[in-house]
């Protein structure tokens, strides 16, 4: 996880100096050439905050309002049209989805399937079950020319591709004391699933279902996917 993070922080830092020294020759060359030396706006970083919910929890389980998550992604563009409006996109990334439940994942009576389970107070009176993945995201991407704003609109169509690399539950009693329980064997370790994205210069709106489900096919007692929807930030 410490190397993921430090190649992602290197990978920035070196996207922030080439967007710099860009910047940089723009501005000099301006009242000659407004554009000379300028690159456009590539959806190259993309910060995604999200609002995260189990679709398919069952009776009496209740999830609470504010599951969140966020979802960062290194994004290559490959212009298909030489005026970059239309291209697609590749890259990796990091995910992390919260969900707060009034349960707790465990096997259910005897069986060996696993499921959302009720617990009294003294066991969990709040908590969460919290997935992180890393991720190879992919979109087809749709612009219009730049405005006098030097903005454009947007639209991505595309999915990802996610392997899990940590899952566990964080659980506080009525007391308040808190424990973390790390072994989930029956979690699904691969997801996958369309997403979309739209919006206008550096914010845009997004959307994930999660096609795979929760838990792995045939180790659960009912199926759960999970849905993302949430805002991007797009500095370059």
């Amino acid at each position: 996880m410490r190397h993921f993070f430090l190649s992602l922080l290197v990978a920035f830092f070196a996207f922030s100096v080439s967007a710099q020294v860009d910047s940089t020759i723009s501005s000099t060359d301006r009242n000659s050439n407004k554009n000379l030396g300028k690159k456009p706006h590539m959806d190259m970083l993309l910060v995604d905050l999200n609002w995260d919910r189990l679709i398919g929890l069952q009776d009496p389980v209740r999830q609470k309002w504010y599951g969140r998550g966020i979802a960062v992604s290194l994004m290559y563009d490959y212009p298909i049209k030489a005026n970059g409006q239309v291209s697609f996109a590749i890259g990796g990334g990091f995910a992390s989805h919260n969900y707060y439940t009034n349960a707790l994942v465990k096997k259910s009576g005897t069986t060996e399937l696993a499921d959302f389970i009720i617990q009294p107070s003294s066991i969990k009176e709040k908590g969460k079950i919290s997935l992180n993945y890393v991720d190879v995201p992919f979109e087809f991407r749709f612009r219009t020319l730049e405005d006098s704003r030097e903005h454009r609109w947007k639209l991505a169509v595309g999915g990802r591709v996610g392997y899990l690399i940590n899952v566990h539950e964080t659980i506080k009693d009525v007391n308040g004391f808190k424990t973390k329980l790390y072994f989930y064997p029956h979690v699904s370790k691969f997801r996958y699933g369309p997403t979309v994205r739209f919006g206008y210069g550096a914010v845009m709106l997004t959307g994930f279902y999660s096609l795979s489900t929760f838990f792995q096919t045939g180790k659960s007692v009912d199926p759960q996917n999970g849905l993302s929807i949430g805002i991007t930030i797009s500095p370059f």
